[in-house]
């Protein structure tokens, strides 16, 4: 596997391709802050399904020509601008965490050209007290460094998993405060612009069958709260996997690529 580089709108688009050219394609979209390599673990147990694909944001790369400030929103057309570069169709997707706004508004561009399914992966459906006053915190130049270390203390508490740790405090921590600043920044607005994900899921044009892939938060609570939502919503499945922390692709990659293997099939 290469890393390969396209160019979009002037900004330097980073991915990497596994499987077979002609099996269904799948894009991986991961979170703000992070990259490709959080799905260095799960690859394997899906080249043998799909065409994987694993982009990285603007931004997110390596590359010394990456742009300055940019929005959600602008992220919205990297994975759109790189459906239509390699000419994909039937595409899936899957993301992680708040990359999933990305995700779910890329499925509402897309229209009747869609899949019309998509895979969320640890995304907040009801945020817990204090998550609004802690991403407050990080989108502040003041306050964004310990909000970051609150956030990286929470995600590895508990766990001993080296590929958790190691992502948490080396990988994360590559990307710099600016880069976590406009994060808390871009989160905080999708959550005042939607009310929730599920409200932004229900609300792409054309419905939208989801299945939420999560270990976190282990209240019995939450996992109620997806359920009794999914009954009256058939459109979304919720899907627990055995899992200590937010990482189930790098902690349980083989339940996670089993649940998307299934979902789409």
């Amino acid at each position: 596997m290469q890393l390969k580089t396209m160019l979009l709108d002037d900004s330097p688009i980073e991915y990497v391709e596994s499987g077979d050219p002609a099996a269904p394609p799948l894009i991986l979209i991961h979170g703000w802050a992070q990259d490709h390599r959080l799905f260095r673990l799960l690859e394997p147990h899906l080249r043998d399904h799909f065409r994987v694909l694993r982009l990285n944001f603007r931004g997110h790369g390596g590359n010394p020509g990456t742009p300055g400030d940019f929005t959600a929103e602008e992220l919205i057309q990297d994975p759109l601008g790189f459906i239509e570069h390699l000419e994909l169709e039937n595409v899936r997707i899957a993301s992680t965490s708040h990359g999933c706004w990305v995700n779910i508004g890329v499925q509402d561009r897309l229209g009747s050209d869609r899949f019309g399914q998509a895979v969320v992966i640890d995304w907040l459906m009801k945020p817990f007290d204090g998550f609004h006053q802690q991403i407050e915190q990080g989108a502040s130049p003041e306050t964004a460094a310990a909000a970051r270390q609150s956030m990286f203390d929470e995600w590895t508490e508990g766990t001993d998993s080296v590929d958790v740790i190691d992502h948490v405090q080396r990988e994360m921590t590559w990307f710099g405060e600016d880069m976590w600043i406009r994060a808390c920044r871009e989160i905080r607005k999708s959550y005042d612009l939607w009310g929730s994900p599920l409200e932004r899921m229900a609300a792409v044009q054309g419905g939208l069958e989801v299945a939420h892939i999560y270990s976190q938060p282990l209240d019995p609570e939450y996992k109620k709260f997806q359920e009794d939502f999914s009954a009256q919503n058939p459109w979304f499945t919720p899907i627990h996997i055995p899992g200590k922390t937010h990482f189930p692709t790098l902690e349980n990659p083989e339940s996670v690529a089993a649940a998307i293997k299934t979902f789409f099939s």
